[in-house]
């Protein structure tokens, strides 16, 4: 009986191991036009000229892209989309803390408040992820934990 519950350990760890990492996107696949609301409410997608996808999932890459975005021209000019994933926050806490927050950022990020719609794009721990893209072709797949970093590739 100990064997079998042994085994049956072992079989759930490898499946949480394997089922817990995002699939890497690679340069030359093409992803799709994601689409989520953004922090009041309002429709944000990737388009056709959309050359930079950021994504968070943890509160350090947030902070990362937060810093990098601050008074970045590049935010405002139709070339980059940032996404977060805020699946991992508290509803209350998100309605009532970090979403009103959020609305005085001077950009917008789409809001994944389940985690399905980014749950295919690459993370890193304490990270942003830059993804580049050419008409919704991946160029480019890059993790940054220092907003200095992430302002450089944004140039």
């Amino acid at each position: 009986m100990l064997k079998t519950v042994s085994h049956c350990l072992v079989a759930l760890a490898l499946f949480v191991g394997v089922a817990g990492k995002a699939i890497a996107l690679e340069a030359g696949e093409k992803l799709a036009a994601l689409a989520l609301n953004d922090q009041f409410e309002k429709p944000l997608q990737l388009e056709e000229q959309t050359q930079y996808l950021l994504f968070s999932k943890d509160m350090a890459g947030g902070e990362v892209v937060q810093e990098a975005l601050t008074e970045n021209p590049v935010a405002a000019s139709g070339k980059l989309v940032y996404f977060a994933d805020i699946s991992g926050m508290p509803s209350l806490i998100a309605r009532f803390v970090a979403i009103p927050k959020m609305q005085d950022y001077d950009f917008v990020l789409g809001l994944d408040r389940e985690g399905e719609v980014t749950a295919s794009l690459p993370v890193e721990e304490k990270a942003a992820t830059l993804i580049e893209l050419d008409n919704f072709k991946v160029k480019s797949v890059s993790f940054f934990e220092s907003a200095d970093e992430l302002k450089q590739a944004l140039k």
